[in-house]
């Protein structure tokens, strides 16, 4: 979650950057910002991956799907 923050104060502040930024420095920033999104991009495609094979354990048949009303009147 942190690495997430970082990179999105990176983009913010390199889209900052760039409105003061000559040509050349521009193209470079836009290289850059382009290889992370497209880095971030492939994480999330993984971690979309992981949580489509997760399984979860299942309740217990004992279990009531819903709380029981003792001691409301």
């Amino acid at each position: 979650m942190r690495t997430l923050v970082a990179f999105l104060l990176g983009l913010i502040l390199g889209g900052i950057a760039m409105l003061f930024l000559p040509d050349p420095r521009r193209d470079e920033l836009n290289a850059e910002v382009r290889k992370q999104t497209d880095a971030l991009q492939t994480q999330l495609h993984s971690f979309g991956d992981q949580l489509k094979t997760l399984s979860l354990p299942k309740p217990e048949e004992k279990a009531s799907p819903s709380p029981s009303a003792t001691g409301a009147q």
